[in-house]
């Protein structure tokens, strides 16, 4: 699961960008404004790297990787063509 490392809308705003300027600019849509208000990872490729350019920042200082159960069994188990079982569901 990715989670953003930082609060997103509180960085934009450090440097004078809020929801007008986006709208104004064209930068980020409202519904890309929207997921960084709530925490919603699921944004294009392109909204990081101008996210990345904005901020002078990395990806890697946005966002993170967790584990989780989910990500073992409906991702990784696929990969290995087996269910991980999770030892503290036993």
């Amino acid at each position: 699961m990715l989670q953003y490392k930082i609060d997103i809308i509180k960085e934009l705003a450090r440097i004078g960008f809020n929801t007008t300027t986006a709208k104004k600019t064209g930068i980020f849509s409202q519904e890309t404004m929207r997921k960084f208000k709530v925490g919603d990872t699921t944004i294009s490729l392109d909204s990081l790297n101008r996210l990345c350019c904005i901020l002078e920042m990395q990806p890697r200082d946005i966002i993170k990787y967790i584990e989780t159960d989910s990500d073992k069994e409906n991702i990784i188990s696929r990969i290995n063509g087996k269910v991980i079982s999770n030892p503290e569901k036993s």
